[in-house]
């Protein structure tokens, strides 16, 4: 197989996907257990995940940081921190916008 776009995805996104796939045909294994997973840990609707990532967006967040606050939802601030440990910048006005943010989707 030859990748040749590479996008990172929400997992709500990959849950959506998959959901549309399996009507249309069976799940391989692999994508039935990652779509049994993503049943039961996704904490977040697809367009509550597109609407949460505008705003993130707004904020200057690099992609992987983006989707990982998204698919998280850190509601700790010690969890953000985590998440976006290779930021120069962590102000703690910063960390609380963003958590509060976060907490308009929970």
């Amino acid at each position: 197989m030859i990748i040749k776009n590479k996008v990172g995805i929400t997992n709500a996104e990959a849950l959506k996907i998959l959901t549309e796939k399996m009507k249309k045909r069976e799940l391989t294994t692999e994508q039935q257990q990652t779509y049994d997973f993503l049943k039961e840990t996704t904490k977040i609707k697809e367009k509550d995940a597109e609407k949460l990532k505008a705003e993130l967006t707004s904020l200057g967040l690099k992609d992987e940081q983006m989707l990982n606050i998204i698919n998280i939802l850190p509601t700790d601030e010690n969890v953000l921190k985590l998440i976006l440990k290779d930021e120069i910048d962590l102000k703690k006005e910063n960390l609380k916008k963003i958590l509060e943010i976060v907490a308009k989707y929970l």
